[in-house]
């Protein structure tokens, strides 16, 4: 460990055991007015004690997010632990993250009691928690505990209300909600790799990437795919083609069935919302809140559906269909510039029996469709059971933004079929949304203001929606 991060592990601890000999004194004073033993000193010393706590557990809150920071960029630069190996590192990481995990637990567990957390971010947020990486765990932690606080929202509610003067209007503990939130957006910061600083963290409650459930009926990827969430610039995958087995006879020496496995990252991106509003809203601050969180979602969802199908992935998603073709997964019909009745049975055909089990279709609503109304000589229907949105026995999704049409007099590749195990498909949302206020807009021709706070919101998803840095983006 380097000397700086010794130096605040030192502070950080003296800080503790002081507050500790303070809270004992306190007790015992406490003990002894409680006995009948009420006197005008013991009145105003345990006053001061009190306050003396209060100021130390200030302070303490200030130290700890410095050495939190310094641990996170020790562990970054590999200057932590460096005799011992990432064991040690990953170890003395773990030996902050636990406290901070169950009080998140607990504090999102009070969010879904209330109504203001639903239950799928609650899982979301549960399963990050549960993260093996301690670093990851913390920041989480401490991201779910400062964003998710009431004091922060209502902290929120005044800074949208007026960006100006908001914050003069905070109670003490919005102001300490306030300094815990900037300290954990540092904290995140330290743990990147581009971010910089800028605007104030969205409330855990309005956060898109927690918010989020699925696309709708026109693009279910998130709904059918596998979703995974991040506190970082990147999740950190890897593929494997699985291990060996063998027979072999008694007494015979075994043959080394280890898998081969492959680091395979998947980079979030960034993408915003750029939200102007009116004074009058501004002033409804509650409702302006209800109201971005629904606009915020849809934005996202949106700015994600054809990224999620046909995404180019430079500074983008790399969609489903941008990383299947031209490769051995894409198959060519039986009649070029065509779409017959074989050609759903030679796709599914084309997927390896590993993924046939949880395997499912995804279509255009006029694929779909023309697949329904393909017949036998006889004139009976050939796929009557996708009127049950089923296919050869498996699920039949329809997702819009692949082609819904195939021009018979142009040569062209036309992607009118999906299939397969949609779970090695990853969606990788990160936590973590900002907002910045601009306190006016101007007139484009008198140059009066337009409207009191547009914003610029960023937020997570799916390997696009992260934390904006700083700025508004028009």
């Amino acid at each position: 460990m380097n000397s700086p991060t010794i130096e605040l592990a030192n502070k950080l601890s003296d800080l503790q055991v002081k507050r500790s000999g303070i809270s004992a004194e306190l007790k015992t004073l406490t003990d002894r007015m409680e006995r009948g033993e009420v006197t005008a000193g013991l009145k105003e010393r345990a006053i001061n004690l009190s306050r003396g706590i209060t100021s130390l557990t200030s302070e303490i809150d200030r130290a700890d997010s410095e050495y939190r920071i310094a641990v996170l960029e020790s562990v970054k630069s590999g200057d932590l632990g460096t005799e011992h190996g990432d064991g040690a590192r990953q170890d003395f990481a773990a030996s902050f993250a636990g406290p901070a995990v169950e009080d998140a637990r607990r504090r999102i567990d009070a969010l879904v009691k209330s109504s203001a957390l639903p239950d799928h971010g609650a899982e979301r947020l549960t399963e990050l928690l549960a993260s093996p990486t301690p670093i990851e765990q913390s920041a989480t932690a401490r991201w779910t505990l400062a964003a998710g606080s009431d004091a922060w929202r209502s902290a929120f509610v005044k800074l949208a209300g007026d960006p100006h003067r908001g914050h003069l209007l905070w109670t003490p503990a919005e102001a300490d909600a306030y300094r815990k939130v900037a300290a954990v957006q540092a904290e995140l910061k330290a743990m990147s790799t581009t971010d910089s600083a800028g605007g104030y963290m969205i409330p855990l409650t309005l956060d898109p990437a927690i918010m989020l459930t699925s696309a709708g009926s026109i693009n279910p990827l998130r709904r059918i795919a596998r979703v995974v969430t991040t506190v970082t610039d990147q999740w950190q995958g890897v593929t494997s083609a699985g291990a060996t087995a063998e027979w072999k006879a008694e007494a015979a020496e075994a043959a080394d069935g280890s898998p081969t496995v492959a680091p395979a990252p998947i980079p979030v991106h960034f993408g915003d919302s750029y939200v102007p509003y009116s004074f009058e809203i501004g002033m409804d601050g509650i409702n302006f809140l209800n109201e971005l969180q629904v606009v915020l979602a849809d934005a996202a969802d949106q700015l994600q559906n054809t990224a999620y199908t046909t995404g180019s992935g430079t500074g983008q998603p790399k969609g489903i269909i941008t990383a299947l073709a031209g490769t051995a997964s894409e198959v060519a019909p039986v009649a070029a510039e065509s779409f017959t009745a074989p050609d759903v049975f030679a796709v599914q055909s084309a997927l390896p029996p590993r993924f046939q089990p949880r395997a499912q279709w995804a279509a255009n609503i006029a694929v779909i469709n023309a697949a329904a109304q393909f017949e036998t000589t006889n004139g009976s229907l050939k796929f009557p059971e996708i009127r049950d949105d089923r296919l050869l026995r498996k699920p039949l999704n329809e997702l819009s933004n692949m082609d819904g049409s195939i021009n018979p007099a142009a040569t062209a590749n036309n992607y009118v079929l999906l299939y397969g195990d949609f779970q090695q498909f990853v969606i990788v949302d990160r936590i973590g949304s900002q907002i910045e206020f601009i306190p006016n807009l101007v007139g484009a021709t008198t140059g009066p203001p337009a409207s009191a706070a547009p914003c610029s919101g960023s937020g997570p998803a799916a390997t696009l929606w992260c934390p904006t840095p700083s700025g508004c983006s028009t």
